[in-house]
Protein backbone atom coordinates (compact mmCIF):
# COMPACT_ATOMS: atom_id res chain seq x y z
CA UNK A 1 0.00 0.00 0.00
CA UNK A 2 0.79 3.66 -0.74
CA UNK A 3 1.42 5.52 2.50
CA UNK A 4 0.41 8.83 0.95
CA UNK A 5 -1.22 11.62 3.21
CA UNK A 6 -3.85 12.85 0.74
CA UNK A 7 -6.93 14.76 2.09
CA UNK A 8 -7.89 16.43 -1.63
CA UNK A 9 -11.47 17.53 -1.57
CA UNK A 10 -11.98 17.39 2.31
CA UNK A 11 -13.13 20.50 4.32
CA UNK A 12 -11.25 21.56 7.43
CA UNK A 13 -11.96 23.98 10.12
CA UNK A 14 -9.08 24.91 12.75
CA UNK A 15 -9.86 26.91 15.20
CA UNK A 16 -7.32 29.78 16.71
CA UNK A 17 -5.36 29.48 13.74
CA UNK A 18 -4.07 32.47 13.15
CA UNK A 19 -0.36 31.56 14.92
CA UNK A 20 1.13 29.16 16.79
CA UNK A 21 0.12 25.19 16.61
CA UNK A 22 -3.62 26.24 15.10
CA UNK A 23 -1.65 27.93 11.95
CA UNK A 24 0.70 25.07 11.75
CA UNK A 25 -2.07 22.63 12.11
CA UNK A 26 -4.34 24.39 9.04
CA UNK A 27 -1.15 25.18 6.83
CA UNK A 28 -0.08 21.24 7.19
CA UNK A 29 -3.86 20.59 6.16
CA UNK A 30 -3.39 22.75 3.01
CA UNK A 31 -0.25 21.08 1.90
CA UNK A 32 -1.81 17.75 1.83
CA UNK A 33 -4.67 19.44 -0.08
CA UNK A 34 -7.39 20.00 2.48
CA UNK A 35 -9.47 22.98 1.62
CA UNK A 36 -8.80 25.38 4.90
CA UNK A 37 -10.98 27.56 7.39
CA UNK A 38 -8.85 29.85 8.96
CA UNK A 39 -10.99 31.19 12.82
CA UNK A 40 -9.65 33.69 15.35
CA UNK A 41 -11.09 36.55 17.09
CA UNK A 42 -9.68 39.44 14.54
CA UNK A 43 -10.22 40.15 11.27
CA UNK A 44 -6.77 41.29 10.39
CA UNK A 45 -4.66 38.48 11.20
CA UNK A 46 -7.51 36.07 10.15
CA UNK A 47 -7.26 37.69 6.69
CA UNK A 48 -3.47 37.98 6.92
CA UNK A 49 -3.06 34.02 7.17
CA UNK A 50 -5.94 33.21 4.52
CA UNK A 51 -3.59 35.05 2.31
CA UNK A 52 -0.59 33.82 3.06
CA UNK A 53 -1.72 29.86 3.45
CA UNK A 54 -3.71 30.79 0.05
CA UNK A 55 -0.35 31.90 -1.75
CA UNK A 56 1.58 28.90 -0.73
CA UNK A 57 -1.24 26.13 -1.60
CA UNK A 58 -2.82 27.74 -4.73
CA UNK A 59 -4.12 24.50 -5.47
CA UNK A 60 -6.41 24.40 -2.13
CA UNK A 61 -9.06 27.31 -1.07
CA UNK A 62 -9.00 28.58 1.95
CA UNK A 63 -11.26 31.18 3.49
CA UNK A 64 -11.51 32.92 7.28
CA UNK A 65 -14.21 33.30 9.75
CA UNK A 66 -12.76 36.06 12.20
CA UNK A 67 -15.19 35.12 15.29
CA UNK A 68 -14.74 34.49 18.75
CA UNK A 69 -16.21 31.16 19.81
CA UNK A 70 -16.03 31.28 23.66
CA UNK A 71 -19.94 31.76 23.69
CA UNK A 72 -22.77 30.05 21.65
CA UNK A 73 -23.11 33.10 19.94
CA UNK A 74 -20.05 33.17 18.02
CA UNK A 75 -20.08 29.50 17.73
CA UNK A 76 -23.71 29.93 16.09
CA UNK A 77 -21.86 32.74 13.64
CA UNK A 78 -19.47 30.21 12.67
CA UNK A 79 -22.00 27.15 12.20
CA UNK A 80 -23.98 30.04 10.15
CA UNK A 81 -20.71 30.66 7.99
CA UNK A 82 -19.69 26.46 7.59
CA UNK A 83 -22.56 24.46 7.95
CA UNK A 84 -20.55 21.10 7.60
CA UNK A 85 -16.77 20.12 7.90
CA UNK A 86 -14.69 17.22 7.17
CA UNK A 87 -12.15 17.51 9.87
CA UNK A 88 -12.54 19.78 13.05
CA UNK A 89 -9.57 20.40 14.97
CA UNK A 90 -10.66 21.54 18.60
CA UNK A 91 -7.55 24.08 19.23
CA UNK A 92 -8.90 26.95 20.65
CA UNK A 93 -7.55 27.11 24.25
CA UNK A 94 -6.29 29.97 26.78
CA UNK A 95 -3.90 29.09 29.32
CA UNK A 96 -4.14 30.07 32.77
CA UNK A 97 -1.11 30.01 35.39
CA UNK A 98 -2.33 30.38 39.09
CA UNK A 99 -2.96 27.19 40.97
CA UNK A 100 -6.56 25.85 41.56
CA UNK A 101 -6.81 27.65 44.93
CA UNK A 102 -5.62 31.08 44.06
CA UNK A 103 -7.86 30.97 41.05
CA UNK A 104 -10.28 33.43 40.85
CA UNK A 105 -14.17 31.35 39.67
CA UNK A 106 -14.79 34.00 37.27
CA UNK A 107 -11.34 32.18 35.50
CA UNK A 108 -13.15 28.87 35.61
CA UNK A 109 -16.07 29.93 33.98
CA UNK A 110 -14.39 32.03 31.33
CA UNK A 111 -11.93 28.88 30.34
CA UNK A 112 -14.73 26.38 30.73
CA UNK A 113 -16.27 28.44 27.86
CA UNK A 114 -13.43 29.26 26.04
CA UNK A 115 -11.60 25.98 26.14
CA UNK A 116 -14.54 23.24 26.36
CA UNK A 117 -17.44 24.71 25.84
CA UNK A 118 -15.94 25.76 22.44
CA UNK A 119 -15.09 22.35 21.28
CA UNK A 120 -18.70 20.46 22.70
CA UNK A 121 -20.80 22.99 20.68
CA UNK A 122 -18.89 22.78 17.67
CA UNK A 123 -18.27 18.82 17.45
CA UNK A 124 -21.86 18.16 18.41
CA UNK A 125 -23.15 20.36 15.66
CA UNK A 126 -20.86 18.54 13.16
CA UNK A 127 -20.57 15.40 14.17
CA UNK A 128 -24.12 14.26 12.83
CA UNK A 129 -23.23 15.01 8.94
CA UNK A 130 -19.99 13.53 9.24
CA UNK A 131 -21.74 10.39 10.60
CA UNK A 132 -24.16 10.40 7.57
CA UNK A 133 -21.98 10.75 4.83
CA UNK A 134 -19.65 8.23 6.95
CA UNK A 135 -16.24 9.59 6.52
CA UNK A 136 -15.00 12.39 9.79
CA UNK A 137 -12.31 13.31 11.59
CA UNK A 138 -12.34 15.15 15.23
CA UNK A 139 -8.79 16.14 16.57
CA UNK A 140 -8.74 17.89 19.88
CA UNK A 141 -5.47 19.74 20.82
CA UNK A 142 -4.43 18.58 24.36
CA UNK A 143 -1.97 19.48 26.97
CA UNK A 144 0.05 17.14 28.96
CA UNK A 145 -0.75 19.47 32.05
CA UNK A 146 -3.87 17.68 32.67
CA UNK A 147 -2.38 14.53 33.37
CA UNK A 148 -0.02 15.87 35.43
CA UNK A 149 -0.05 15.09 39.47
CA UNK A 150 1.26 19.10 40.14
CA UNK A 151 -0.70 21.65 41.79
CA UNK A 152 -2.68 23.43 38.78
CA UNK A 153 -5.68 25.49 38.04
CA UNK A 154 -8.21 26.12 35.49
CA UNK A 155 -6.41 25.48 31.97
CA UNK A 156 -5.66 21.63 33.06
CA UNK A 157 -8.50 20.67 34.20
CA UNK A 158 -10.26 22.32 31.11
CA UNK A 159 -8.10 19.94 29.25
CA UNK A 160 -8.86 16.78 31.18
CA UNK A 161 -12.23 17.73 30.92
CA UNK A 162 -11.86 17.75 26.91
CA UNK A 163 -10.27 14.53 27.31
CA UNK A 164 -13.52 12.48 28.40
CA UNK A 165 -15.42 14.32 25.87
CA UNK A 166 -13.30 13.27 23.08
CA UNK A 167 -13.67 9.51 24.48
CA UNK A 168 -16.98 9.93 24.85
CA UNK A 169 -17.81 11.31 21.16
CA UNK A 170 -15.80 8.82 19.85
CA UNK A 171 -18.34 6.10 21.40
CA UNK A 172 -20.91 7.26 18.68
CA UNK A 173 -18.70 7.04 15.57
CA UNK A 174 -18.61 3.01 16.55
CA UNK A 175 -18.20 0.81 13.27
CA UNK A 176 -17.90 3.93 11.33
CA UNK A 177 -15.42 5.66 9.01
CA UNK A 178 -15.42 8.90 11.70
CA UNK A 179 -12.52 9.21 14.13
CA UNK A 180 -12.14 11.31 17.13
CA UNK A 181 -8.72 11.97 18.82
CA UNK A 182 -6.51 13.94 20.87
CA UNK A 183 -3.16 15.03 20.51
CA UNK A 184 -1.19 15.89 24.05
CA UNK A 185 0.87 18.84 23.83
CA UNK A 186 4.07 19.41 25.57
CA UNK A 187 6.77 22.49 25.88
CA UNK A 188 6.20 23.72 22.26
CA UNK A 189 7.13 27.19 20.55
CA UNK A 190 4.26 29.17 20.20
CA UNK A 191 4.46 32.91 20.37
CA UNK A 192 2.65 32.96 23.81
CA UNK A 193 5.22 30.15 25.17
CA UNK A 194 7.90 31.91 23.94
CA UNK A 195 7.17 34.86 25.21
CA UNK A 196 6.21 33.09 28.61
CA UNK A 197 10.48 32.48 28.25
CA UNK A 198 11.45 35.89 27.40
CA UNK A 199 9.69 37.14 30.24
CA UNK A 200 11.44 34.75 32.72
CA UNK A 201 14.27 35.00 31.27
CA UNK A 202 14.67 38.87 32.09
CA UNK A 203 13.20 38.00 35.36
CA UNK A 204 15.83 35.81 36.46
CA UNK A 205 18.73 37.16 34.34
CA UNK A 206 19.12 34.34 31.81
CA UNK A 207 19.59 33.88 28.52
CA UNK A 208 16.63 32.79 26.69
CA UNK A 209 18.48 28.98 26.04
CA UNK A 210 19.43 29.26 29.56
CA UNK A 211 15.46 30.22 30.70
CA UNK A 212 14.49 26.90 27.91
CA UNK A 213 16.79 24.50 29.93
CA UNK A 214 15.70 25.66 32.96
CA UNK A 215 11.67 25.52 32.17
CA UNK A 216 12.27 22.26 31.06
CA UNK A 217 14.18 20.62 34.12
CA UNK A 218 11.73 22.30 36.12
CA UNK A 219 8.72 21.12 34.33
CA UNK A 220 9.49 18.54 31.73
CA UNK A 221 12.64 16.73 32.94
CA UNK A 222 12.18 13.66 30.57
CA UNK A 223 12.91 15.56 27.56
CA UNK A 224 15.76 18.00 26.94
CA UNK A 225 14.09 19.84 23.83
CA UNK A 226 10.86 22.29 23.41
CA UNK A 227 9.02 21.07 20.07
CA UNK A 228 8.25 23.00 17.19
CA UNK A 229 4.63 23.41 16.08
CA UNK A 230 5.07 21.95 12.81
CA UNK A 231 6.16 19.06 14.57
CA UNK A 232 2.93 18.92 16.33
CA UNK A 233 0.88 19.67 13.38
CA UNK A 234 2.33 16.69 11.81
CA UNK A 235 0.38 14.11 14.11
CA UNK A 236 -2.75 16.09 13.62
CA UNK A 237 -2.41 16.03 9.80
CA UNK A 238 -1.65 12.37 9.78
CA UNK A 239 -4.74 11.53 11.80
CA UNK A 240 -6.77 13.64 9.30
CA UNK A 241 -6.07 11.26 6.89
CA UNK A 242 -7.76 8.31 5.55
CA UNK A 243 -4.35 6.31 7.12
CA UNK A 244 -4.86 7.00 10.41
CA UNK A 245 -8.35 5.01 9.92
CA UNK A 246 -7.99 2.27 12.83
CA UNK A 247 -7.04 5.28 15.00
CA UNK A 248 -9.80 6.07 17.31
CA UNK A 249 -10.98 7.30 20.92
CA UNK A 250 -6.93 7.56 21.39
CA UNK A 251 -5.23 9.94 23.08
CA UNK A 252 -1.71 9.97 21.12
CA UNK A 253 1.40 12.22 22.43
CA UNK A 254 3.48 14.75 20.72
CA UNK A 255 5.07 15.45 24.02
CA UNK A 256 9.06 14.17 23.32
CA UNK A 257 8.45 11.56 25.97
CA UNK A 258 7.06 14.33 28.59
CA UNK A 259 4.53 12.08 29.65
CA UNK A 260 3.72 10.60 32.87
CA UNK A 261 0.69 9.42 32.56
CA UNK A 262 -2.33 8.39 30.42
CA UNK A 263 -6.34 7.60 30.83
Amino acid sequence: MEMKLDLSGKLALVTASTKGIGFACARGLASVGANVVINGRKPEPVNAVVEQIGKEFPKVTVTGVPVDLGNKQGVDHMLAAVPEVDILINNLAVISEKPVMEEADETFVRLFELNFMSSLRLSRAYLPAMLKKNWGRIVFSGSISALSGRVSGAYPITKIAQLHLARSLAEYTRGTAVTVNTVMIGATHTPTSDKMVADKAVEKGLTIPETERWFLQQIHPLIDRIADAEEVANLVVYLSTPLASATNGAVMSADGGAQETIL
